[in-house]
């Protein structure tokens, strides 16, 4: 677990840790405009999508092999810079998310390799991941919009928005489809102490938009990515 820290200088200085289904984050910059991921929605439905994956992978593997990672046809921020999350999941469970709820500082490439490499091993609550394991893992690269404060966050659809819970100094951010219901994302956020006791909790939401890798088959048959 990871308090909220203050923005510092390099791509992944503000980082965020995976904690079950939510990430740990500083609280959220305000609002820059409802348009402000319509780039980003473009990126995702475009080939650019599959080199920022292939990038964080590559980045994600020369942490073993030493190799640079691959940044071959990676675009820089096709908008303003957005907030920024790269997960690693098994079918829906999440193995490990670093992120961050402000734009990370830098080029798009060097914000998905700081935070690609950063989440093989800062989810303090589970064990770093392992390089045989990777392979069985997908890859999500998220970009979040600006928060936008919401006084119930039963309003929050959180199959289809973000959503903030927390106190002045350390937010939990619940990406679409990982919180079960909004009542459950505030239980969990005091779980892992986001709010503190006698805190009145704050809420926000906010629009996502996701790349993730596909589903890998594996040999012999099966399920993709079943739990063992």
């Amino acid at each position: 677990m990871v308090p909220g820290m203050a923005a510092g200088r390099s791509a992944a200085s503000t980082v965020a840790v995976l904690v079950l289904a939510a990430c740990l984050a500083p609280g959220a910059r305000a609002a820059r405009g409802a348009g402000a991921l319509a780039p980003y929605r473009d990126l995702a439905r475009g080939p650019a999508a599959a080199r920022v994956l292939a990038l964080a992978r590559s980045a994600m593997e020369g942490h073993w092999s030493g190799a640079a990672p691959d940044t071959a046809g990676v675009p820089d921020w096709p908008g303003e810079p957005a907030a920024l999350y790269v997960s690693l999941v098994r079918g829906h469970v999440t193995r490990a998310c670093v992120g961050s709820t402000a734009p990370p500082r830098g080029t798009l490439a060097e914000s998905v390799r700081e935070l690609a490499l950063a989440v093989l091993a800062s989810d303090t609550r589970r064990p770093p991941v392992r390089r045989d394991e990777l392979a069985g893992l997908r890859i999500v690269v998220a970009f979040a919009g600006p928060g936008e404060p919401v006084a119930d966050p039963a309003r929050v659809d959180v199959a289809r928005e973000g959503l903030l819970v927390g106190g002045p100094d350390r937010h939990v951010a619940f990406l679409p489809g990982e919180a079960r219901t909004a009542a459950w994302a505030v239980r969990e956020a005091r779980r892992v102490g986001a709010l503190e006791p006698g805190t009145p909790p704050e809420y926000q939401r906010f629009d996502v938009v996701t790349v993730i890798e596909p589903e890998k088959k594996p040999p012999g048959g099966g399920s993709p990515d079943e739990e063992d």
